[in-house]
């Protein structure tokens, strides 16, 4: 009893500390070889796994046998960390029941109260989630876990400036930390510095390695450098990165889905269809189903995509949670594929309510667009570009958006402008891109 004791004791530092500063929320081979240590990992990764599973069993058994808020908080860690290792949608609603309880024990506990933080962060409420974390960090300004959450919320709305200040504070007071460099890199991505988001991204990476993070944590960090990679049009070293993800934590969905698209990109379509439907098989997320959808379609097999555009919307009809989280997946696969264009205008409207970053103000620019609106969509697609985010669908959009105006000069340079930063940004619409530029370039 006593080992076993121990044993729950170190699992839970483990996952205290895993969910303290949490590394984030919300992709041919290269012939790289991966090194020994990452069988080690795998297995590292498998048995976390199963330590998970038993000991939400056991602190399910200890939450009904016994009221302590300890044990319920740890309870809705325990959920939390199932949900971001498998996309587990019905993990955040059991920890939100655990944290009721808990906080019905205990209404100003710390740390109960920064899960909740995390968990309104992870299901994108991110004003309740900035409002919690402000209070902790109001009470102890010395709280890392408090002001990265105040970092996390503000770069999700779009306050870039708060995002930066609350991340350079973090990173003089813990230099070197995995989790600061995570958010410096996805800060210099949005703020348009693609380099320093690539070497931020990559020491990391090598961060978290040294500090002993090991399964989905550390995959997760692979997965981010691969992301970089893929947004700076390096598809071989996505690849790479994605296959490094896959190897620390196999069966990890979100690697799975972005080495899918990083082999759609070298154009190795059967392998990432094959890729697609292995995370689509974990989670089912649109945005997954939607691309798989776009190769079959590409491969001519036009009965298998529909099949996969219509579990797109049957996925979103039955089930309210998942068109809440995945909002502006499925209004972007709406605009792409010219499905109920109103329904996308209004998500992307609402979601521009909520989340006012420069992704929302791309998607709404679109949404405007789609509905013939082109000169709102124009002011909306320059709020997305304002930051100089290096995002080629931002200026494949605002090349459209540009050509409905009349202005074929800036069509020809934001869709070149697309190409030059990823020439297989997306299957279908990098080619739309090419043939119009082309087009264009023909008219003179």
């Amino acid at each position: 009893m006593k080992i076993r004791g121990l044993g729950l004791c170190i699992a839970a530092i483990v996952v205290a500390l895993a969910t303290h500063i949490a590394p984030g929320p919300t992709p041919a081979a290269s012939g790289r070889t991966l090194g020994p240590s990452f069988a080690a990992d795998a297995i590292q990764t498998a048995a976390s796994a199963a330590e998970l599973a038993r000991l939400i069993g056991a602190f399910e058994s200890r939450a009904k046998d016994h009221t302590d808020s300890l044990d319920l908080t740890f309870l809705a860690k325990l959920y939390l960390q199932r949900a971001r290792s498998t996309g587990d949608l019905g993990s955040y609603t059991q920890a939100g029941e655990a944290l009721t309880r808990a906080l019905a024990l205990a209404p100003d506990d710390p740390d109960a109260r920064a899960v909740l933080a995390r968990l309104r962060y992870a299901t994108h409420d991110f004003a309740g989630a900035r409002d919690i974390a402000a209070s902790l960090f109001a009470s102890d300004p010395t709280d890392p876990g408090a002001a990265a959450l105040l970092g996390d919320a503000a770069l999700e709305v779009g306050d870039y400036a708060a995002a930066s200040q609350r991340f350079e504070a973090l990173s003089r007071a813990f230099p070197g930390a995995a989790a600061v460099d995570a958010r410096l890199a996805r800060l210099s991505f949005v703020t348009g510095d693609p380099d320093a988001a690539r070497d931020r991204a990559a020491r990391a990476n090598a961060e978290a390695r040294a500090e002993g993070a090991f399964g989905v944590d550390l995959a997760w960090y692979a997965h981010l450098e691969a992301q970089v990679g893929f947004d700076r049009g390096d598809y071989e070293a996505a690849a790479a990165s994605e296959r490094e993800a896959l190897a620390i934590a196999p069966g990890y969905h979100v690697a799975e889905a972005g080495l899918a698209r990083a082999m759609a990109a070298l154009g190795q379509t059967a392998e990432a269809i094959a890729w697609y439907g292995r995370a689509i098989d974990a989670m089912p997320q649109p945005d997954y189903l939607a691309a798989l959808g776009d190769l079959y379609a590409i491969s001519g097999e036009a009965g298998r995509a529909t099949n996969a555009y219509d579990t797109v919307e049957a996925g979103a009809t039955l089930s309210p949670s998942s068109a809440r989280l995945y909002d502006r997946q499925l209004a972007l696969f709406y605009l792409d594929h010219d499905r109920h264009l109103d329904r996308a205008l209004t998500i992307a409207e609402a979601a521009l309510g909520q989340r006012p970053d420069v992704y929302g103000y791309d998607i709404y620019a679109w949404s405007l667009y789609k509905a013939g609106r082109y000169d709102e969509a124009a002011a909306a697609s320059d709020r997305a570009l304002a930051t100089g985010t290096p995002d080629a669908r931002f200026h494949y959009h605002a090349g459209y958006i540009a050509l409905a105006r009349g202005d074929a000069p800036r069509a020809k340079a934001e869709l070149g402008r697309a190409l030059a930063i990823g020439p297989a940004f997306d299957p279908i619409l990098a080619g739309r891109a090419r043939t119009m530029l082309a087009w264009l370039e023909a008219l003179g």
